[in-house]
């Protein structure tokens, strides 16, 4: 089974989830060793848990009961409202989060943070940015959710947390801009509606706004976090 180390054995866990790419529920969890904060750093030990991805069962369930992936949480206390949560330390809380996350999963990162406007970008340097981003993004999307929740959690403003590696973001969003005009010539072309893959909140946006002037097609999100998806289709009254 593979192993998996982190502060805590729940921040373990989700390094193991976003490396596996699965949610909580399709693992199981052995505990090898609990972490030990030590003194002054004397006698620190790293939590370390095995996940054994749970083979699904061969008797597909009916379409109505299909259960949603949820992406997984980090474990936090409970919510403080008022003057003890603030932005500041929220920053400061997502900085220290990515920095347990990567070293469990063993990859060693610099991470510097920006703010733009209502956004929080976090980069990420390191050596290995395939195995950081993921097939498809999808370890650099399951550790970008996991940072929002803790922002939310310890942050007041409603900041969206973004990180990145290297220059994926910016590559990724010209292919939603290069996917968005493909899909609306699909539209012209057969004049009925396209459905795209779920994607995270931020693609959906780039596709809404790269199709906002078109006088041919219009777009609307469908479905619910993390499986929602953009349907573009034909702005009504247009004769194809």
């Amino acid at each position: 089974m593979p192993t998996f180390q982190g502060a805590t054995i729940q921040k373990a866990i989700d390094a193991g989830l976003a490396s596996l790419g699965v949610a909580r529920s399709a693992v199981t969890v052995d505990v090898i060793q609990e972490g030990k904060k030590g003194l002054l750093g004397i006698g620190r030990k790293a939590a370390i848990v095995n996940l054994q991805v749970v083979e699904p069962d061969p008797t597909p369930a009916p379409p109505a009961k299909e259960s949603r992936v949820h992406l997984p949480h980090p474990h936090l206390p409970a919510r403080e409202d008022g003057p003890k949560r603030d932005d500041k330390t929220g920053i400061a809380m997502v900085q220290s989060y990515l920095e347990d996350i990567t070293a469990a999963l063993g990859v060693p990162t610099v991470i510097t943070n920006e703010k733009r406007r209502d956004q929080v970008w976090f980069q990420l340097a390191t050596e290995n940015e395939a195995f950081l981003i993921g097939k498809h993004g999808k370890i650099i999307n399951a550790i970008q959710f996991l940072a929002q929740t803790e922002f939310n959690h310890y942050g007041r403003s409603k900041w969206t947390i973004m990180l990145n590696v290297g220059d994926y973001r910016e590559r990724r969003e010209a292919a939603v801009t290069r996917l968005a005009e493909r899909s609306a010539r699909e539209v012209l072309a057969s004049g009925r509606s396209v459905y795209l893959d779920p994607m995270p909140s931020f693609e959906r946006k780039a596709i809404h706004a790269a199709l906002a002037d078109s006088a041919y097609v219009q777009t609307h999100s469908e479905g619910t976090d993390p499986r929602r998806y953009v349907v573009v289709t034909p702005r009504p009254h247009h004769n194809f």
